[in-house]
């Protein structure tokens, strides 16, 4: 059995007072990731009541509720892999029923006590509860490899078969006990329902006789108190001796027992005592059972509500389409297509829409300063950004796509929303400021830190300076920061500031509406007259606040948006560029893939003519064997008439030898190989010079020549010597440096260098000058000039056969790194990059890994 992590509290210590889940708070003491106030403004509390509505019980719905973001890397980790398993899981093999699962402590505190029992509807429940921990180990057994940490739980978990069929057999109809439980109990029933009929009869046959005419108010036999009495009426009630139990409603009639009744009713009582006493003692026996394994039913308890709280949370990331992110543990965030969990969830029910955002924040970036208009997304950009951390800390996954980069914080802290409160005399700005106040003295490295409409509430001038001041606090101590401001200061410090970068939120200026995506590396535009227009003020009334711009403002506005626009037009030609880039590159791998097949149907083409040559030299051998087996037996033959004619002293016979025979046997097997090769393989280079390398032998550096085993054209780096055709000559080709055999090239006439035709290569090295280890060195180029120059320098070391190459592109402000890095990244013959070391660079220069 695998030991529980020490890390994760016991699932028997699940309940309202001291509950854990997936992302339960540590018990080794350590501090809360976020406060109250920052799990409230992000609504993680409304999020985890949305997964807890999903659970199958109050037990599993508590655990949900009570998930607390954790900042262990290695225990986020595990909760991360276990929640994919689960949901893999699942899928294969469908959910757990765990219609059973529902508190059963205070039973299990009942049988504690010794003596105490469990009535029979008590020992129903336990049953059920008993029947889904059997399922849940059913569906979770058997994961050692694949569900591993899914097989933790299996692992804790402890099926009672016996004990279940146990209870199902006590429990009769209606919640009461079974006649076979007992073979006593059963006995006694039998009499009792025997006493029953004898003395109903006898009442039945008192009431029908004919002397007691009139005496009876109808012809029945009934009970009181346990007890059958036949009715009478009250008038005559002299007539009948016996014991008044009872009198109707109405008083005319007494129920009376006879007193020839009395000794049956007796019996019946004896035998319904006994009756008791031996339900009663099968109770304690079947409490029994329960109470003897009464810490592993505790210990169920535990698993299986922590089992329904990861299948509400399995449930819940399924709904959303949610994806396991890859955690980072030094603060770097890459949301793909992220949505905001609780409109996602709202989406996903069929009301309104959840807009996808993409938020990047890489080593580079120490705060990201969001801006733009209102009501375009930037406080649900924060947000965003925020509960989605808080929710992959928790164990769960974000709705966000696949590849999505979630960084583990040591902290998240937020300022978002107005905390205005007249009963605590705060007005909004000292309000804001208490909580930044709190912020700069608790955030440290590993933090994030989430303020929104920082520096507001204020004079402009000095909310400005005070937010500048702020962020420069916070980036000094390793802070990750995510802000969003008005202030046109601030947008400025954004844009000079190392470590710092504008984010702005688009708006459609034709429709007017917000399209909620991120623009990285510009400022956004408030476009307050805008949105008050289109919120119903007049039209001469925006027109009149707008003569009321302050000018140099309005300028600096307008120099803003013809930047943003200049940037916007060179955004879209990148994005043409690299479009054509992509359709080179789809077509360069085409064309290998043509090169591959055609060598490997060559390749093909050639083993299948040297299989044929060994059919056709296996058949010949064959045929000349028999034909040497036909020339020993000449050779013995003459052996045998040469001997009897010497014994008879006669002349020796004539003719061909037997060993000259053979010889010219082996002669013509020779002779036919050579023949059969030569028909189907190609004839073998001749020796000597070819008549082409007189011409070469003319030709100087600088001469074009044809590379025959290229099929590419070049020109000559070094003068040829005669009578060396074998010796490697360097040859240029596209710019690369060539060397290959004199007698593998042909002399072409001046001013053809260029290429091209392709034909398989062979017996070729291709070298690249290697210099200090750098193939190629951008600093100072724009994004534009450097890519098609690392396009053509990474097709010359493909073409080298080169395993690795490097780019230099310095640190600057990271725009020119993002751009090769993502170059490289999706070039088809770049298998991995990253950063050089640092004798060689550091983060400077980009090293990609090439296939082979």
């Amino acid at each position: 059995m695998n030991a529980a992590d020490p890390r994760e509290p016991s699932a028997a210590e699940a309940g309202p007072a001291g509950q854990s889940g997936g992302g339960e708070p540590s018990p080794t003491g350590e501090l809360p990731v976020a406060n109250e106030h920052t799990l409230k403004v992000l609504e993680l509390p409304q999020l985890l009541a949305r997964v807890a509505s999903l659970a199958m019980s109050p037990l599993g719905a508590e655990l949900a509720r009570r998930l607390a973001p954790s900042a262990d890397l290695a225990l986020v980790e595990r909760r991360q892999r276990r929640l994919s398993q689960l949901r893999a899981l699942v899928s294969e093999r469908g959910r757990p029923g765990l219609d059973g699962l529902t508190d059963v402590r205070p039973l299990l505190s009942r049988l504690a006590v010794d003596g105490a029992y469990l009535l029979p509807e008590e020992l129903t429940v336990m049953a059920d509860f008993l029947g889904a921990t059997g399922r849940a180990a059913e569906v979770l057994q058997g994961g050692e490899g694949r569900f591993d940490e899914l097989y933790r739980l299996y692992n804790r978990l402890t099926p009672l078969p016996e004990i279940a069929l146990r209870l199902r057999r006590v429990v009769g109809p209606g919640n009461s006990v079974a006649s076979s439980a007992s073979v006593e109990l059963s006995r006694i029933r039998r009499d009792l329902g025997a006493a029953r009929e004898r003395l109903r009869g006898q009442l039945s046959a008192l009431v029908s006789r004919d002397d007691l005419a009139g005496v009876f108010s109808d012809q029945i036999v009934t009970q009181r108190a346990d007890r059958f009495v036949v009715p009478v009426r009250t008038d005559a009630k002299g007539r009948l001796t016996g014991i008044i139990h009872d009198t109707s409603g109405s008083g005319a009639t007494c129920f009376v027992e006879p007193l020839e009744a009395v000794e049956g009713n007796n019996q019946l009582a004896l035998l319904r005592r006994k009756e008791r006493e031996e339900e009663e003692r099968v109770l304690i026996e079947a409490s029994r059972a329960l109470a003897s394994h009464l810490q592993v039913l505790r210990e169920n308890l535990g698993v299986l509500a922590k089992l329904d709280c990861l299948l509400a949370q399995a449930e819940f990331c399924e709904r959303l389409h949610c994806a396991e992110p890859i955690l980072d543990a030094g603060g770097r965030v890459e949301l793909l297509a992220a949505r905001h969990p609780l409109l996602a969830w709202r989406a996903a029910q069929g009301r309104g829409q959840a807009v996808p955002i993409n938020v990047s924040l890489d080593e580079g970036q120490r705060v990201l300063v969001v801006s733009g208009a209102n009501a375009g997304g930037k406080t649900a950009t924060l947000k965003t950004v925020g509960l989605v951390t808080l929710m992959v800390m928790c164990g769960m996954h974000p709705p966000c796509l696949q590849g999505s980069r979630v960084a583990i914080f040591s902290q998240v802290l937020a300022e978002v929303g107005d905390d205005q409160s007249l009963e605590s005399d705060l007005s909004t700005f000292t309000a804001h400021a208490g909580r930044l106040a709190w912020m700069v003295q608790r955030a440290g490295r590993g933090s994030l830190a989430l303020i929104d409409e920082i520096g507001g509430g204020t004079d402009p001038g000095e909310g400005a300076a005070l937010a500048v001041a702020v962020l420069d606090w916070l980036k000094g101590r390793g802070v990750r920061v995510l802000c969003t401001t008005h202030f046109h200061r601030l947008k400025a410090y954004a844009a000079q500031a190392e470590g710092v970068e504008n984010v702005s939120v688009a708006f459609d200026p034709m429709s007017g509406r917000p399209t909620y995506q991120l623009t990285y590396g510009l400022p956004g535009f408030s476009d307050a007259l805008a949105v008050s227009r289109s919120l119903g003020f007049p039209p001469e009334l925006v027109e009149a606040a707008r003569a009321q711009v302050d000018q140099g403002e309005a300028q600096t506005l307008a120099l803003m948006r013809q930047v943003r626009q200049a940037l916007d037009e060179a955004q879209a030609s990148r994005a043409a560029a690299a479009a054509d880039r992509l359709v080179a590159a789809n077509e360069r791998e085409q064309a290998r893939a043509m090169q591959k097949a055609a060598r490997r149907e060559q390749a093909g083409a050639l083993a299948e003519g040297k299989r044929r040559v060994r059919e056709v030299a296996a058949r010949l051998e064959r045929r000349l064997e028999e034909l040497f087996e036909r020339a020993r037996s000449a050779q013995e033959e003459h052996e045998a008439a040469a001997q009897a004619a010497s014994e008879a002293g006669a002349q020796p016979p004539t003719g061909p030898r037997p060993g000259r025979v053979r010889q010219e046997l082996y002669g013509e097997r020779r002779q036919a190989l050579k023949e059969v090769e030569a028909a189907v393989l190609p004839p073998p280079s001749p020796q000597g010079e070819a008549p082409s390398l007189a011409g070469l032998y003319a030709c100087k550096a600088g001469d074009p020549v044809l590379l025959t085993a290229l099929g590419q054209r070049g020109v000559l780096l070094e003068d040829p010597r005669p009578g060396l055709e074998t010796m490697p000559v360097s040859v240029g080709v596209g710019g690369v440096r060539v060397v290959m055999a004199l007698r593998e090239m042909e002399p072409l006439p001046r001013g053809q260098a260029k290429d091209q035709d392709s034909r398989p290569r062979s017996g070729v090295s291709v070298q690249a000058s290697a210099g200090d280890g750098i193939d190629l060195n951008v600093v100072g180029l724009t994004v534009d000039d450097a890519l098609p120059k690392v396009d053509k320098a990474l097709d010359q070391a493909i073409l080298a056969g080169k395993t690795s190459f490097a780019v230099v592109h310095g640190v600057g402000t990271g725009r020119l790194r993002a751009a090769v890095r993502e170059f490289l990244d999706n070039h088809p013959y770049v298998v991995a990059t990253h950063r050089a070391e640092g004798r060689r660079g550091g983060a400077g220069v980009t090293v990609a890994e090439l296939r082979e």
